[in-house]
């Protein structure tokens, strides 16, 4: 009984581990039914911004756009298919803009990757 306890607790801290250091993208968007766009975050999401804040991950910095709308969403530089999942690299810092579907009055979506 001891054994298999000490056993599942190695189990665990190895499973907490490989979740803590999985690489994840540096930003994601989730483009919910109905056109509603979110940044995901670990924890939590809040709508999308015009303006989006990306960390930079040197010349690997991943951009991950979660379709799951019906419709194929342009998303500033980034699109997606209807039910698609798809990451971009951006090799540099900088600021980018362009057409947005998930923002109906601006139609604008800049990212600023610091």
């Amino acid at each position: 009984m001891r054994r298999s306890l000490q056993v599942a607790g190695i189990l665990a801290l190895v499973a907490v581990a490989v979740w803590l250091a999985a690489e994840r993208p540096a930003l994601e968007i989730r483009v919910e039914a109905g056109g509603h766009a979110f940044v995901k975050s670990r924890f939590s999401q809040s709508p999308l911004p015009e303006t989006v804040y990306v960390r930079a991950n040197g010349s690997h910095t991943v951009i991950r756009i979660v379709n799951r709308d019906s419709i194929r969403h342009q998303l500033g530089l980034f699109d997606a298919e209807p039910g698609a999942t798809r990451d971009f690299i951006v090799a540099y810092p900088g600021t980018f803009g362009g057409f947005c579907s998930a923002h109906p009055l601006s139609k604008q979506l800049v990212y600023v990757i610091e």
